[in-house]
């Protein structure tokens, strides 16, 4: 096999395993991303179902002072709009949530909250008033926080998966590592043998060759194997012969 034969596939092993590395790298930081863009994404939409529901109890809430106000206390329009975009914001959660315990919590503030109203607006001759400080406001405040509670466990479960995140990182960026590692030891092999078996008989050749010429020693170069450098050898060796018969 020639020198050119042999470096040339060195290179393109090299070149094939970096190709390689690059290829499963690749692979891995795309699988990163989607995962990171799905994150992000739910992530946001837990905080935006989240404020949906706050702003539901709150315009909930303002229709319900109205109606103690006003001393009429039916359900009416805001109300009504408003319960059902708690609920319909609380479905949603629903469908996206990874585990539906998160919102156990929600679920039963809510019914209470709804069971306090309504057993309320059943009962005749009641003072609003009192309810209204010493019942509604706790059932209230109950809701609220159970909402806020999940919009604070969403952030946390993304401490979570940032670490799930991170590990998935190191994945991805091992086989360029390792790879970087086969090849540096690759490509001193790959110095070494071609320092042991061309740059050291080339310049053993060269040598041989100045000692000829300049002080007449003779050119005896001792070399093994096939490739061009040893033809080389054995070429000046035949034309340091045929000089010499020449000159004989």
């Amino acid at each position: 096999m020639g020198i050119r034969k042999k470096i040339m596939i060195g290179f393109l092993s090299l070149a094939a395993l970096l190709f390689f590395a690059g290829m499963v790298s690749l692979v891995e930081l795309l699988r990163l991303s989607k995962t990171t863009q799905v994150l992000l994404d739910s992530s946001t939409r837990n905080i935006e179902l989240s404020r949906q529901m706050l702003d539901a109890v709150q315009k909930q809430n303002t229709a319900l002072m109205q109606m103690v106000v006003a001393g009429r206390m039916e359900y009416d329009s805001l109300f009504l709009a408003g319960k059902r975009k708690f609920d319909r914001a609380l479905a949603q959660a629903t469908v996206t949530v990874r585990d539906l315990s998160e919102l156990d919590s929600v679920y039963n503030a809510r019914s209470h909250y709804n069971d306090v109203i309504a057993d309320q607006l059943k009962v005749s001759g009641k003072n609003n008033t009192e309810w209204l400080v010493g019942v509604y406001n706790k059932a209230y405040y109950d809701l609220t926080s159970a909402v806020k509670n999940y919009m604070v466990s969403s952030q946390g479960s993304l401490g979570t998966r940032a670490t799930q995140l991170e590990g998935n990182a190191y994945r991805a960026i091992s086989p360029s590592i390792i790879t970087l590692g086969v090849v540096i030891l690759i490509v001193l092999m790959f110095f070494f043998l071609i320092d042991l078996y061309y740059i050291r008989p080339v310049l053993k050749i060269t040598k041989g060759l100045d000692d000829y010429l300049s002080q007449k020693i003779p050119f005896n170069v001792k070399m093994e194997g096939k490739d061009e450098v040893f033809k080389l050898k054995e070429q000046i060796e035949s034309l340091i012969l045929i000089i010499k018969n020449k000159k004989a």
